[in-house]
């Protein structure tokens, strides 16, 4: 039976997946700081609420959701207006502590349950990861309540990681384990400009890209743009 797909709505990046993520996946987004995350994984909520008839649940521990609204609206990236209509829900978890963790996640559930969402976004897994007073109960948190209850209900998820300068680890060292996909975005220095791209490293069920290809942030949102020797 062919796989279900999702499309990305992130120009460019379908074609290198086949048309998108697996249906209920769950896809961890990694990479340094300002590498285009949250561009990315809001552009898949946005695209699913305009455009798929998907309603999405974002899930911020990173940073509140005035400053989440004003970065994704200086990208062409109208959130608020999906919010507005129902099809979006962000849930601003930044000041969460351990103690409230349970409540959080209760929350997220109810949020995807009640709006019978298709798509969500956590972001970051890193800086939820702080709340957590050991690995294993991260590691339980993944398998039970993502790997399981989450895909579940039918939701394609992207979970959004830190990958810190100069490290080889992705995140907490535990996500790449779980996730049905991983794909790696980086910048560097080029010319004397910030330069992006992306690398496709797994994505279960796929004849995806091995390659890097570059990844651009404009007004207009963000697109990658396929190496063709590398497709």
């Amino acid at each position: 039976m062919p796989i279900e797909r999702v499309p990305t709505g992130v120009n460019g990046l379908d074609s290198l997946i086949q048309g998108g993520f697996p249906r209920s996946s769950l896809i961890l987004l990694a990479g340094h700081p300002g590498s285009g995350k949250t561009a990315m994984a809001a552009q898949f909520l946005y695209a699913g609420a305009a455009s798929h008839n998907e309603k999405g649940v974002y899930v911020s521990f990173s940073e509140g959701r005035k400053a989440l609204l004003d970065y994704t609206n200086s990208l062409g990236i109208d959130i608020a207006e999906q919010e507005k209509l129902g099809n979006i829900k962000i849930l601003d978890m930044v000041t969460v502590k351990e103690e409230g963790l349970s409540t959080v996640l209760q929350e997220m559930l109810d949020s995807l349950q009640s709006m019978k969402a298709r798509r969500l976004v956590i972001d970051s897994f890193s800086a939820m990861g702080q709340a957590f007073t050991s690995q294993i109960e991260a590691r339980i948190m993944l398998h039970t309540i993502l790997g399981k209850i989450v895909r579940g209900m039918g939701c394609t998820t992207i979970l959004a990681s830190e990958v810190p300068w100069g490290s080889q680890r992705i995140g907490m060292g535990i996500e790449e384990f779980v996730a049905d996909g991983i794909i790696l975005v980086s910048s560097f220095i080029e010319n004397l400009a910030i330069k992006r791209r992306l690398l496709i490293i797994k994505m279960r069920g796929t004849n995806h890209s091995t390659g890097y290809h570059d990844l651009i942030l404009s007004s207009s949102g963000v697109k990658v743009v396929p190496v063709p020797s590398m497709k």
